[in-house]
């Protein structure tokens, strides 16, 4: 399992995979614009992993809260000479409220779809929330290149361009330049939309 893990952790993706390899725990923690995310994880298998989620969107009229269990599975990975393929499936079950408003029930569904080589990282992810009350959805599109190639244990840099659209927010769709730096199991993202919204992500992994 070594060779595969040091694989999974020595591209662009790195951390950022719903399922890590066996025995590992992952922790996410992220703002970008008015979304705020938290993730924990710990992939009891190589191909599952079972942990917690819980977001918060705010606008102008009201804050929208999700907080659940959720159990991600790895459906299927292509692995190549030199590229790698994912397909991830994650299922939610807590609860939603808006401000002022009660809990209430919620559900979560996730997927993400990547391609990623030691220079080029495509990525699609999707995750929709829903309940009595609460109607959110999180869709986004990146694309990566790498300026240089570099080992896991040294400093992995990563030129990435992401399209995101907030269901429910005032813009329709936000365009997000960021750079990506990883070294060993930490990782962190720095970047801002066209329209001036800061974009952090903070992910580590043990």
């Amino acid at each position: 399992m070594k060779p595969l893990a040091i694989l999974l952790l020595g591209t662009a993706g790195a951390v950022a995979h719903p399922v890590s390899f066996e025995g590992a725990w992952q922790i996410m923690l992220g703002t970008s614009g008015d979304v705020q995310n938290f993730e924990a994880y710990h992939s009891y298998t190589s191909q599952a992993a079972l942990g917690v989620h819980a977001m918060r969107f705010g606008d102008e009229r009201d804050d929208d809260y999700y907080t659940g269990i959720q159990h991600n599975w790895l459906l299927k990975r292509w692995n190549m000479p030199e590229a790698q393929a994912n397909i991830y499936l994650g299922l939610g079950a807590g609860a939603a409220k808006q401000d002022g408003d009660s809990w209430a029930p919620a559900g979560l569904g996730f997927f993400r779809a990547d391609y990623e080589t030691r220079r080029i990282y495509t990525a699609f992810e999707t995750k929709l929330i829903g309940s009595e009350d609460v109607s959110r959805g999180v869709t986004s599109l990146s694309f990566g290149v790498a300026p240089y190639k570099a080992e896991f244990e040294h400093l992995n840099t990563w030129l990435i361009l992401q399209l995101e659209h907030v269901s429910g927010m005032e813009d329709d769709l936000e365009i997000i330049p960021k750079v990506r730096f990883f070294k060993g199991p930490y990782f962190i993202e720095l970047g801002c939309s066209l329209d001036g919204d800061p974009l952090v992500n903070f992910m580590m992994h043990f």
